[in-house]
């Protein structure tokens, strides 16, 4: 056999009908992942939006519904004041950030508070026709598991002016 083949050849690798690093098996494998990844059930979409309105204002958030352990993501929050907003006061309940780091809050808040059902962070007063857009990055810690559920809410001072209920499902 010395003669016949080069060394480290043999017969069985000419007469093996799949080599190993050939199998279908693998194929399909990875064909099921890339496709369980495109479908989305691992999150990777836009973020959805949901909005709630009351009388002197619309709270509309998008925020992502699915995401990946570890995963950066990005949420929005927009108020449209229909009237004047004296105090715009946004409250985030602390059941909805719970083992999620904020990195970046842009613009920044004129007064940052916790008290009173949640991270509250007051700006500065709106005119009615007046839009604030607040865009918020973070990071899903590892010790996420299942995910996390909230309100988002809106407030002039103390006075609510519109709430969202919201959820996060967290997926390995």
């Amino acid at each position: 056999m010395g003669d016949r083949y080069p060394d480290g050849i043999s017969e069985t690798h000419l007469t093996r009908r799949w080599p190993r690093s050939a199998s279908p098996l693998s194929f399909l494998v990875l064909a099921a992942i890339i496709l369980i990844a495109v479908s989305g059930a691992l999150g990777g979409f836009p973020n959805p939006s949901q909005s709630t309105a009351g009388p002197k204002a619309r709270l509309t958030l998008e925020a992502p519904k699915i995401a990946r352990s570890g995963m950066v993501f990005e949420m929005r929050m927009r108020i449209d004041a229909a009237n004047a907003i004296a105090r715009p006061v946004i409250a985030v309940s602390p059941r909805y950030w719970h083992e999620l780091t904020i990195n970046t809050m842009i613009p920044a808040a004129a007064d940052e508070s916790y008290g009173r059902g949640g991270y509250r962070f007051e700006y500065a007063p709106l005119a009615a026709g007046d839009t604030l857009l607040i865009k918020v990055d973070g990071q899903i810690n590892p010790a996420l598991v299942g995910g996390t559920a909230g309100h988002v809410t809106l407030y002039d001072g103390e006075t609510p002016l519109a709430a969202l209920a919201t959820r996060l499902e967290v997926r390995p």
